[in-house]
């Protein structure tokens, strides 16, 4: 339905939402470094039950059973320079418009990352493997057009007629044939008129 270039690569809005989420990436990474320096704890809990209670070493706080884990350095340092690394490949591939490396390496750091911050990423990888599979199918990314194009193609299939899907690619339908409507008559010249003959001059006396 959509050029394969169309496909791989990343419209505008895609790009912004990448660049965008590359940009959280370093962000986290310069919170990551921050607590590497300072060498912070992490706090594991989980929601307290009354009939169980907190296991040892979990003491209760509240409704949740909490326990202070002092991590090494080397654990941030880890955590540190693979965020850095993935966000800056997300950085690369979306300055070069690949579809492909901006949401492998988005679902790969949101993993890698885990519940919380990772879910932005996660998220960031789906949301453009959906419009990759809307464009491949439909011929267009958003949910509205690619429900509106279905609908055509199913009806088109009852009736026993090829689909027309011009319509729902952007809107740009009627603007691109008005255009050419437009290019077309602008480009050709009109002809002379047949109603108008010039007259022939009188033979020259010998």
């Amino acid at each position: 339905m959509a050029p394969r270039e169309v496909v791989l690569g990343l419209d505008p809005l895609e790009r912004g939402i990448s660049l965008f989420g590359a940009s959280i990436a370093l962000i986290l990474a310069l919170v990551t470094g921050i607590e590497w320096d300072r060498n912070t704890p992490t706090t594991e809990s989980y929601k307290w039950v009354k009939k169980t209670g907190c296991k040892a070493p979990y003491t209760r706080h509240a409704t949740l059973c909490e326990h202070v884990v002092h991590t090494s350095r080397s654990a941030w340092e880890v955590k540190f320079f693979f965020i850095v690394l993935v966000g800056l490949c997300i950085l690369y591939f979306a300055l070069r418009r690949k579809r492909a490396g901006v949401m492998c390496f988005a679902i790969f750091l949101g993993l890698g990352v885990g519940v919380g911050a990772g879910l932005v990423f996660f998220f960031l990888g789906a949301w453009l493997m959906i419009r990759a599979y809307r464009l491949q199918r439909y011929g267009v990314p958003t949910m509205m057009g690619s429900n509106q194009a279905a609908r055509e193609m199913a009806k088109a299939k009852r009736e026993g007629r090829a689909p027309n899907l011009e319509q729902f690619h952007d809107g740009s339908a009627g603007e691109s044939s008005s255009t050419k409507k437009s290019s077309t008559s602008g480009s050709t010249r009109p002809g002379a008129s047949k109603r108008y003959t010039p007259k022939k001059p009188p033979p020259k006396r010998r």
